[in-house]
């Protein structure tokens, strides 16, 4: 055989193989999910309270159950395929997964590449602090002494802010941070919604509580560029889900405290981060 027809069969294998590929991951129907039985959910797996492994070894976390939620919806079986924050959009639109609900939030950058349902959750940056305290923005804390973990957010807002009278005490990381206010050494702390309910398991419940939000951004499922009803099939689970009161329980049993109004589309600004001005 030829160097040349070698060149040509090698060639003709290869563009078979990116065939298979972009028709793996071309734009998905509903139909065709019901179909195959099984529902692919790209989550993240080490992201507590999101998703991850409890100490019975069952992978569990507010994504994972939202991604079981849907395929029940569906009729199909779940299957959960791990992700990153660095390969999740990568798996998705190779045709790894189906749907992405890994922590996924809604940002500028990210709606050029892929297609957002209308957001599921919040995601927010708060303070926290003793649930008895009288505090609900920066002019509450003078004489407050306030830990953040440096240069992050909560650490930036608060510079930002200035607030007087405010004791401002920076710690390395967030652990070092939500110990010193476990500890007593600070009256409260810059940090995610999501560290409330690990407070309170550590601390007690009830002791501690968010205060105020400083952003919020908001988290929806992702799919392939196209998909579009498949996209809006999963807004109109949102919508469902939201009015029988599961999502919002879901956002209670995990997050902590109660699910902030939401924009109704993933698309546009209106679903892009706010600040939340105190």
């Amino acid at each position: 055989m030829s160097s040349l027809k070698k060149f040509a069969m090698a060639t003709t294998v290869v563009l078979a193989a990116m065939t298979a590929t972009l028709a793996a991951a071309s734009a998905q129907t509903v139909d065709s999910i019901k179909k195959g039985g099984v529902l692919k959910i790209g989550s993240q797996v080490a992201q507590v309270p999101w998703g991850f492994t409890d100490t019975s070894g069952k992978l569990t976390g507010f994504d994972i159950e939202l991604g079981e939620m849907l395929a029940k919806d569906l009729g199909v079986k779940a299957v959960v395929t791990p992700v990153t924050s660095s390969n999740r959009v990568a798996a998705l639109l190779t045709g790894q997964v189906d749907v992405l609900a890994a922590v996924m939030g809604i940002f500028a950058d990210r709606q050029k590449v892929v297609l957002f349902s209308r957001p599921y959750t919040t995601n927010d940056t708060i303070y926290i602090g003793k649930t008895s305290a009288n505090i609900k923005g920066w002019k509450d804390l003078k004489g407050v002494r306030v830990g953040v973990p440096r240069g992050t957010p909560q650490d930036i807002a608060i510079t930002k802010a200035a607030p007087e009278g405010a004791i401002i005490q920076r710690f390395d990381d967030d652990a070092g941070t939500v110990q010193a206010l476990i500890a007593g050494q600070v009256d409260m702390i810059g940090g995610a919604a999501t560290q409330v309910p690990n407070i309170a398991q550590v601390a007690g419940p009830g002791k501690f509580e968010e205060k105020f939000v400083v952003a919020r951004a908001f988290n929806a499922f992702a799919v392939r560029p196209g998909s579009r009803e498949w996209a809006d099939y999963l807004s109109d689970f949102v919508k469902r889900k939201l009015a029988s009161g599961e999502l919002p329980a879901l956002y209670k049993k995990w997050i902590g405290g109660t699910l902030a109004e939401m924009p109704t589309t993933g698309e546009g600004e209106a679903a892009l981060p706010i600040q939340m001005v105190q």
